[in-house]
């Protein structure tokens, strides 16, 4: 008790120390002083949603982190399972494999609603027609990939092992990819250096 009383003196003297100058800081700036000020207005597309298709479009962003995660787990998962050759391993990989497929199809939705949506210049559909383009990429070698390994039963040797490692880290490689282009659609086409 006697700590907490302690704490509570030093903390309203800390506030209180530190008010005066904070107070004076704030009144010291005079409103001619302030400079290249910019009144920022509500764009179209953003504040209320305009029809069911925009709302639900709205939700891509939190979808899209689902398929992402599970191809990366999917590709760790493969490479202990058919790499390094144990079968508890491939044995669960068959189900991430129909995880990341199942989340592929919320996010897709989504994110084809949200892009009907979406006010966009020259250069802001030029992003969004490469992330696009490149999410139809990782969802065909995935969908791929899950085409090979239901045909062959969950049986991957030899030169099918590689074929569908080899999509797997294709679809690996262009979602980050895609990712990257949904950034930039988010942050800006500079946001990252390159």
């Amino acid at each position: 008790m006697r700590q907490l009383a302690i704490f509570v003196v030093l903390a309203g003297v800390a506030t209180s120390a530190f008010a005066p100058a904070i107070g004076a800081a704030e009144s010291t700036a005079a409103p001619e002083q302030i400079s290249d000020v910019q009144i920022v207005t509500s764009g179209a597309g953003e504040g209320k949603p305009t029809d069911l298709g925009d709302l639900v479009g709205r939700f891509h962003p939190a979808l899209v982190h689902f398929p992402i995660a599970w191809l990366v787990g999917l590709a760790i998962i493969d490479f202990f399972g058919l790499v390094r050759r144990r079968e508890e391993w491939q044995r669960a990989g068959i189900f991430v494999l129909a995880g990341t497929v199942l989340s592929l199809l919320p996010t897709a939705a989504t994110g084809l609603l949200r892009a009907a949506h979406l006010p966009m210049d020259a250069a802001m559909h030029a992003l969004l027609v490469t992330h696009r383009t490149l999410n139809f990429v990782v969802a065909g070698l995935i969908l791929a990939a899950f085409a090979l390994r239901l045909w062959r039963r969950n049986s991957l040797r030899g030169g099918w092992r590689i074929a569908y490692l080899g999509l797997v880290v294709a679809a690996c490689g262009a979602v980050l990819l895609a990712a990257d282009f949904g950034g930039r659609m988010v942050y800006g086409p500079d946001y990252l250096p390159w």
